[in-house]
């Protein structure tokens, strides 16, 4: 038997040799790329998955209520791209993971509860990942004018950059731009529910004020010796189990020692009297202005609830500045799955709430790989350039529904007919449907539901000959070499729905992998990739595979190179039989560092590329 298995296996390796690429008479000539010291374990990831924690306050309700969190790039206002949604259990918390480039060192997250920037831990797994805990930063103490520190621990560590979600404001005159304000003695006089602001005048706490052409609410520029506390109020009606939130900007003007703000909820029964205190602590605010958000569930008794922004200025020549509350009334879930019809992206459907992206809402990725194995390629890493976008359909239990990917076949670099597939984790029979593939091939076997026969996990083909979907069939090499006439590549969608939501569906782009030259046990995935059910498995650690799957390595050389990889940009790839560290000065850097310096060496940076050696398309 051994025997037979080694004349089986010298037999593929001289087809191919013969067949292969065609690139080259010795396809094994590796040049320096075979110099390459990689670190074993590093398998050429651009993406990883981020544990991510969120961690809601407790004065919210989240027995009904799911609402809703989005991560961006970066802050949108400063040009961040939107990546992923996702919802809160019944105790106001959320544990996942998301994909994310590796060259992406923070995160802008926004929830009801405010909005954060924070960074991504080096070992985010290791190190707990991303943690964000808006749940232990409120008091709930009544205004006073007590010492700060007496009243409350509670000191909110989030910067607050947006004003995270809102709908209409149901605060009147939020902006402070209309001079029509009424008096109480303290936060705690009546005043009616009339759109208007209520000023304290308790030690004549606040006072309305030109600050450069905006106007706002400001404690008085004090004389020495002088202390203020004190506020300003309205009124607002609510019902129990109504969620409140409350937004405001907030900044200091000279010193700010001994200066300090609360933003407060206050819900009080139909006598007047308060049913709690909700209540967020800002000390010493910044010279800059700076969203300050707290949200809250109104109890049992609920008649109105008292907005108020609480002050204690005992500083000098200094004052402190509000600006811009934005307060968002009850939700409205007409679907009633939980998620807040302004939060929705399916407001009338039960089954559906938010779409999700990867790499984000407007970029694409790129697949790039050789088809040799398990021969050694060429490493230009261009015999299949596929380019996609997933766009997926979470319920409001963050299930995966359905999802949609976009996908264009940009180049192929070889003359093998090449399929290509992904596998994720689950029961193919839950799928219901797969459309949009192109299936034209004799060497595939699919079930009714599009899925592939004979798999263990759900593997679902986009194409079985990549030539049929770039536009063109009658050439090989195509967008590979400059000389020869640029194919414009068409673009296509793969739908595939489920039957019963997925909860543990894993991360898109899931596990990619291409069918080599119609032979169905040749699968070529990416570094560490796992082989489907149907992939031959004798071919692993012959030629030039060093994979181990006792060891869990799988598609890798000797020297740990890959025959593929994933880029969550649009891939600029190289030309015909240029090996990618003669295109990308840094890959290699980053490949023998195992990722820790260059992660984004894919980018054009100065210095990071030669362009000479990069495919540029004919104007």
């Amino acid at each position: 038997m051994r025997k037979t298995k080694l004349i089986f296996t010298f037999l593929i390796a001289i087809t191919l040799i013969v067949q292969g690429c065609k690139k080259s008479d010795n396809p094994d000539t590796g040049g320096s790329m075979d110099d390459m010291l990689v670190p074993d374990g590093f398998i050429f990831e651009t993406s990883h998955d981020v544990q991510l924690t969120i961690q809601m306050p407790g004065s919210v309700d989240f027995k009904d209520l799911r609402s809703r969190f989005d991560v961006y790039s970066a802050d949108p206002s400063l040009g961040g791209k939107f990546i992923t949604a996702g919802s809160f259990d019944e105790n106001g918390r959320f544990s996942g993971s998301l994909r994310l480039p590796t060259t992406l060192t923070e995160i802008y997250v926004v929830t009801i509860a405010g909005s954060v920037t924070v960074e991504i831990p080096e070992n985010s797994f290791k190190e707990g990942g991303v943690i964000i805990d808006f749940g232990d930063n409120y008091g709930n103490f009544p205004p006073d004018s007590i010492e700060p520190g007496a009243k409350s621990s509670f000191t909110n560590v989030q910067t607050n950059t947006g004003k995270g979600f809102t709908s209409s404001n149901v605060i009147g005159n939020g902006d402070f731009e209309t001079n029509d304000f009424g008096t109480i003695y303290y936060w705690s006089s009546a005043h009616p529910v009339d759109s208007r602001w209520y000023i304290t005048q308790y030690t004549g706490s606040m006072e309305w004020y030109n600050d450069g052409g905006n106007h706002v609410m400001r404690t008085p520029y004090s004389e020495p010796g002088n202390r203020y506390y004190g506020g300003v109020s309205q009124m607002i009606e609510a019902s129990p189990g109504d969620v409140i939130s409350m937004s405001v900007d907030i900044k200091s003007m000279g010193n700010n020692n001994s200066m300090y703000s609360w933003l407060y909820i206050i819900p009080v029964n139909s006598s007047g009297n308060a049913l709690s205190y909700y209540n967020l602590f800002y000390s010493k605010p910044s010279s800059s202005w700076t969203t300050k958000t707290l949200v809250a569930t109104m109890p049992s008794g609920t008649a109105e609830v008292n907005i108020l922004i609480w002050t204690n200025d005992y500083q000098s020549n200094a004052s402190i500045l509000v600006d811009n509350v934005v307060v968002t009334g009850p939700v409205t879930d007409s679907d009633g799955d939980g998620v807040d019809d302004d939060l929705d992206d399916y407001p009338n459907d039960a089954s559906r709430a938010f779409n999700v992206y990867y790499p984000n809402e407007t970029d694409w990725g790129t697949f790039a790989f050789e088809d040799l194995w398990p021969g050694k390629g060429d490493y230009d890493f261009n015999d299949l350039i596929l380019d996609y976008q997933f766009k997926s359909v979470l319920n409001s239990s963050n299930g995966l529904v359905e999802f949609y990917t976009d996908y264009s076949v940009r180049a192929i670099g070889a003359s093998l007919i090449n399929g290509f597939a992904f596998m994720m984790p689950g029961d193919p029979a839950n799928v219901t449907s797969v459309t949009g593939t192109n299936i034209t091939e004799d060497y595939l076997s699919l079930d009714a539901n599009g899925t592939e026969q004979g798999q263990t996990n759900t593997v679902v083909f986009l194409f079985d000959n990549a030539f049929n979907m770039i536009g063109s069939s009658g050439s090989t090499f195509i967008n590979t070499k400059e000389d020869v006439d640029y194919v414009d590549p068409d673009t296509n969608q793969l739908h595939v729905l489920f039957n019963n939501a997925v909860v543990n569906a894993g991360s898109a782009p899931y596990n990619p992998f291409i069918v080599v030259d119609k032979t169905r046990g040749q699968e070529v995935h990416l570094a560490g990739g796992i082989p489907s059910a149907l992939a031959d498995q004798s071919l692993f650690g012959t030629w030039a595979d060093d994979s181990d799957p006792a060891t869990g390595k799988y598609y890798q050389t000797v020297n740990n190179l890959p025959w593929a990889l994933d880029l969550p940009v649009k891939f600029e790839y190289p030309v015909e039989q240029v090996q990618i560290i003669d295109a990308y000065n840094y890959f290699r850097s980053w490949g023998e560092s195992g990722g820790s310096i260059y992660p984004d060496w894919y980018e054009n940076k100065s210095g990071y590329r030669n362009n000479s050696n990069i495919y540029s398309p004919p104007q």
